[in-house]
């Protein structure tokens, strides 16, 4: 006779690594946004730094009250960052139940490596960044024994 046995679907784990997929793109795109031009110069910011402290200072001797602040635009960036890894760890958690339910293991350990590498790749970028960000300090305090020889 033959033993046949019944395979199950990858539910979790196909679910898991759809998310896992999903979290990894929005990550990568939330870290392109990183690198978009500024909108403004920080010339032109400490101009209008200067500029709002030209006019408070006339309406503080002309005694006038102070403007109403007008309201930043909103920023989602952090939202959708935190979302997203919030998805990745979704994916983590699907994938291990795939596992423990014996469902082929192909998917479910993608959506597990897929998931912890959305993790590792938002911590490395911003190790990078802290690197890099240390090491242009470090160059700029060298040289600036320069300056006052």
């Amino acid at each position: 006779m033959e033993q046949i046995t019944q395979q199950r679907a990858a539910k979790f784990g196909l679910v898991g690594f759809m998310l896992g997929i999903a979290s990894l793109v929005v990550i990568l795109i939330q870290l392109s946004t990183f690198f978009e031009p500024q909108e403004k110069s920080s010339g032109t910011f400490i101009g209008e730094i200067a500029v709002d402290i030209k006019q408070s200072a006339q309406r503080a001797l002309a005694g006038e009250p102070a403007p109403d602040p007008t309201p930043t635009p909103r920023n989602y960036g952090q939202f959708i960052t935190i979302t997203a890894l919030c998805v990745a760890g979704v994916a983590i958690a699907l994938g291990g139940i795939g596992l423990y339910r014996n469902e082929p293991h192909r998917l479910s350990y993608l959506a597990v490596g897929i998931g912890v590498s959305a993790f590792v790749m938002q911590f490395v970028f911003w190790l990078a960044i802290l690197i890099c960000g240390v090491s242009l300090l470090i160059s700029i305090i060298g040289d600036l024994d320069g300056v006052f020889d």
